[in-house]
């Protein structure tokens, strides 16, 4: 059994763990989860490196990872606000540059695609990011030292028992990538869990029982929930998928108002513990894609 492997999932796994412990106790996560991850991974990948007997120019990656990834932390101004600002500039310069050298000088090596892997992701997790398709700054710092720690697939044993079929194959679905995507598949079991909830409490309301439960106003208001209630011209509507923290504060008084002491709610649940469960199933079960395409 690969000691090294085992070691990076039972580590990423626990300090997830923690976090999400965290982020569903009080809905906030220190960086430093992400901080002792993505500097564990660095480690890794170079005692990775050396088992490998890879060559010394390799090690030139750890270079442009750790300055994209220490830079997410590091609160400074922009390259070029209020004038030019060296250290960030030539930081920057050194990362393009040893990764240009790199992919000239090793390009035909598929050991550098699997390097290269991280950087891409870093990209990739920044712009889904930033366009909010990832929500949360946890769950994208999570996903980016993930990356760090992972940057191909984890073979243990037998397992993933889904396994790619070709190393080119790992490509298709980049395992950085895989977590998220299985992340999302977790998530669907959320409603299948609120349904059994209210069926064991007898509360029957179709769709409501799919996206919540019920719960005192009082109790709500204290609570990480959203109200899938409203009042609207002074009468009380049903809202499935409501998702503004903002407007939460009023629906609450407006139904306290009108008398309400019980509502449907919807619990916040975040997304790192999708994440967190992603990772022993994707390292167990591994990508359902290759089952489409193997």
């Amino acid at each position: 059994m690969d000691w090294l492997t085992v070691s990076k999932v039972v580590l990423a796994f626990a300090l997830l763990l923690m976090a999400s412990r965290a982020d569903w106790r009080t809905r906030e996560v220190s960086d430093v989860y992400w901080l002792f991850l993505g500097v564990a991974g660095m480690a890794f990948l170079a005692v990775q490196m050396y088992l490998d007997a890879a060559d010394l120019s390799y090690y030139l990656i750890l270079l442009p990872i750790a300055v994209v990834f220490l830079d997410i932390f590091w609160e400074r101004k922009g390259m070029f606000e209020d004038g030019v600002n060296l250290v960030p500039l030539l930081l920057y310069v050194a990362t393009f540059a040893s990764l240009a050298w790199l992919v000239i000088e090793h390009y035909t090596e598929l050991y550098l695609w699997n390097l290269m892997i991280i950087p891409v992701m870093f990209a990739i997790f920044i712009i889904l990011y930033q366009f909010d398709i990832i929500k949360g700054g946890a769950d994208a710092k999570a996903l980016i030292a993930l990356a760090i720690m992972f940057p191909v697939y984890p073979f243990i044993g037998s397992f993933p028992l889904i396994a790619p079929p070709t190393e080119l194959s790992e490509f298709i679905l980049p395992f950085p990538l895989l977590i998220l995507f299985n992340a999302a598949l977790v998530s669907l079991a959320v409603p299948i869990a609120l349904l059994i909830l209210n069926i064991a409490r007898r509360d029957v309301n179709i769709p409501a029982m799919l996206f919540g439960y019920r719960m005192s106003l009082d109790r709500a208001e204290k609570s990480f929930v959203w109200p899938m209630e409203r009042m609207v011209d002074g009468e009380r509507r049903m809202e499935y998928f409501p998702r503004s923290s903002e407007e939460a504060g009023a629906q609450f008084q407006a139904l306290r108002a009108a008398g309400v002491n019980e509502i449907w709610v919807t619990p916040k649940v975040p997304f790192l513990i999708p994440i967190t469960i992603s990772i022993p199933f994707s390292v167990i079960i591994g990508n359902l894609l290759f089952l489409i395409i193997g």
